[in-house]
């Protein structure tokens, strides 16, 4: 246990400020892997509604993803990969899907993944809080909606 603490403390984490279009885990992935190990990865999703109006716009019906995370085995590997792609373009060769794309990386000083996990479960909680609140809300005013329907028969 002692010795995974350690590997954990010499991670280092960075952040991914835009996805280009269409762009998936596999593919980023197996970009930064280039580089060295990456322990592990998040994109986040678009939002609902976003992808809603792009539908019907007549843009693409797929998954798109806004922002991510990639966690690196070392910090100073994370730090030099943030450095050294920063502001630089995705796919160098010209006329590449994502040559005219430029990578906007910063390196996350002090962060752990857990910061991450934990702000995700939070806003999960909220969302189902929200939810149960008005559900609540709904079985209320139905329940007043039936009393006075049964009045009214009598």
């Amino acid at each position: 246990a002692l010795k995974y603490r350690e590997k954990l403390a010499k991670r280092g984490v960075i952040y991914l400020s835009r996805i280009p279009p269409f762009m998936k885990p596999n593919k980023v992935r197996s970009i930064f892997e280039e580089f060295g190990e990456v322990t592990r990865l998040y994109l986040a999703e678009e939002d609902i509604k976003q992808r809603v109006k792009r539908k019907e716009k007549g843009g693409n019906a797929s998954k798109q993803f806004q922002e991510g995370w990639i966690e690196f085995a070392e910090k100073k590997l994370a730090r030099n990969v943030a450095e050294s792609l920063n502001n630089t373009r995705i796919d160098g060769k010209k006329g590449g899907f994502y040559h005219d794309d430029l990578w906007n990386i910063k390196y996350l000083k002090h962060f752990k993944w857990d910061y991450l996990t934990e702000k995700l479960s939070y806003e999960r909680r909220v969302r189902d809080s929200k939810i149960n609140l008005a559900m609540a809300h709904a079985k209320r005013s139905n329940s007043e909606v039936v009393e006075l329907m049964e009045k009214t028969k009598v």
